[in-house]
């Protein structure tokens, strides 16, 4: 399944052009989060966390170079198509709506659950 590409507009009203990344590029930050979540079994479900353990989690991302800046780092700069683009001129909101759908995290970027490879 090739991956998906959208136009997201920035602040401004501008446009740029972004893709997913593929499972092959977000592989081994996933693997570090998996890992990282591992040591966390123990606090129980994430939805029951408090702010405190959500703060250690955070943290231990970051130490696993899994942590949102690390994403922001291997993912976006092959995932922005449109030239030109810095990503020291984006604001945090709009790195944060490119990260999102980079990650397959809105509805709209998700895979359907009832998709078929065949």
């Amino acid at each position: 399944m090739p991956v998906a590409e959208k136009e997201i507009e920035l602040d401004d009203g501008s446009k740029i052009l972004v893709k997913q990344a593929s499972g092959r590029k977000k592989l081994k930050i996933e693997a570090l989060q998996a890992k990282v979540f591992r040591q966390f079994r123990d606090k129980g479900d994430p939805t029951d966390w408090d702010v405190s353990v959500h703060e250690e989690f955070s943290d231990a991302l970051d130490e696993a170079g899994a942590g949102i800046e690390a994403q922001v780092e291997a993912w976006l700069p092959d995932c922005i198509m449109t030239e030109g683009v810095d990503l020291d001129d984006l604001t945090t909101q709009e790195i944060m709506l490119v990260l999102n759908w980079v990650r397959g995290d809105t509805e709209e970027a998700s895979i359907p659950l009832d998709s078929s490879q065949e």
